[in-house]
C-alpha cells in the first residue's frame, strides 16, 4: 500500500519545509501527489517516474522511498523495487512497513537471501541497533557530556551531596561511553559498509577486471551486495555468502 495518507503526506511536506525554498517545495509536493494519484491509477511506471523527478530536487524522505519502491514493485521492477526499500530503510529504520515489504519483495528474487540463524535476543537487538540514527545519538553524547559538566559544578558547589553528584557523574560517564560507541559504530557503518543493488536480470562476477578472467559467480535482478574497491569499469564485491568477484558497475547502482 503505498504511503500517501495523511500521515504520510505530513511528513513528506515537513521534510520540503526542512528542505529548501517556497518554489521548489511547491514543485516538489506537486510531483509527490502526482506520484500518488498516479498509484491510486494503476500506472505505476508513471507514478514512479513522478517519484524519482521529487528525488531529482534533493529530496530525501524515507516515505518518499517507501512510495517508489511500491511503484517499481507493482511495475516489475524487482531490483529497483528492491534498491528503494533499502534507501527508505536508512532513512527510517523503525518503520515496519519497509521491512515488510522489502521482505516480501526479496523472497520473490531469484537469489534468496540466506535466512540468519538468529534467536529472539539477537533479533531484538539488530533490530533496535538498527532504529538508532546518527543524529540521535550525537545528542545523546551531548547531553551526557553537558550533563557532566553540570554535576561536576553541582559537585565543587555542594560538597555535602558528594555520593549523589558522584553517582550522576558515573551515570553520566556510561551514558557516554555507551553512546560514543554506538556513534563510532554507526558511522563506521555508513562510512565504510558500501553496498549495492544488482539492477540487470543476470551479472557475471569474475576473478579479476575483465571480461577475459574466469566466471566466479552469477546473480541477478535485486540481489544486494558488499562493495569492496573499485578497478576502471569495474568493482570488486563480495556476496551475503562471502564469495567475491569483479562485476561491470553498470549493473548496480549504490544503496
Amino acid at each position: 500500500m503505498n504511503r500517501y495518507d495523511v500521515i504520510g503526506v505530513f511528513v513528506f511536506l515537513f521534510t520540503l519545509v526542512a528542505w529548501g525554498a517556497a518554489n521548489g517545495q511547491e514543485v516538489s509536493a506537486q510531483g509527490y501527489n502526482e506520484g500518488n494519484e498516479l498509484y491510486r491509477q494503476g500506472d505505476y511506471f508513471e507514478a514512479a517516474a513522478r517519484y524519482e523527478n521529487v528525488l531529482k530536487q534533493g529530496i530525501r524522505n524515507g516515505f518518499l522511498y517507501y512510495n517508489l519502491g511500491n511503484a517499481y514493485f507493482k511495475a516489475g521492477e524487482i531490483g529497483r523495487s528492491v534498491l528503494a526499500y533499502e534507501r527508505a530503510l536508512r532513512l527510517v529504520p523503525g518503520d515496519e512497513d519497509v521491512r515488510v515489504n522489502l521482505r516480501f519483495v526479496n523472497a520473490m528474487k531469484v537469489d534468496r537471501e540466506p535466512d540468519a540463524n538468529e534467536n529472539m535476543v539477537t533479533k531484538v537487538l539488530s533490530g533496535l541497533y538498527g532504529m538508532l540514527r546518527v543524529g540521535g545519538l550525537a545528542i545523546f553524547c551531548s547531553l551526557c557530556l553537558f550533563g557532566g559538566f553540570g554535576f561536576g559544578i553541582c559537585w565543587l558547589f555542594n560538597p555535602r551531596l558528594r555520593l549523589v553528584w558522584v553517582g550522576l557523574l558515573v551515570l553520566m560517564g556510561a551514558g557516554l561511553l555507551g553512546g560514543g560507541s554506538l556513534l563510532a559504530l554507526k558511522i563506521h557503518d555508513r562510512e565504510a559498509l558500501q553496498e549495492a543493488v544488482i539492477l540487470v536480470d543476470e551479472a557475471v562476477g569474475r576473478s579479476g577486471p575483465s571480461e577475459d578472467y574466469l566466471q566466479v559467480f552469477t546473480v541477478h535482478e535485486g540481489t544486494k551486495i558488499t562493495l569492496e574497491r573499485a578497478e576502471k569499469d569495474w568493482l570488486l564485491v563480495r556476496l551475503s555468502n562471502g564469495v567475491g568477484g569483479w562485476i561491470r558497475k553498470g549493473a548496480m547502482e549504490r544503496i
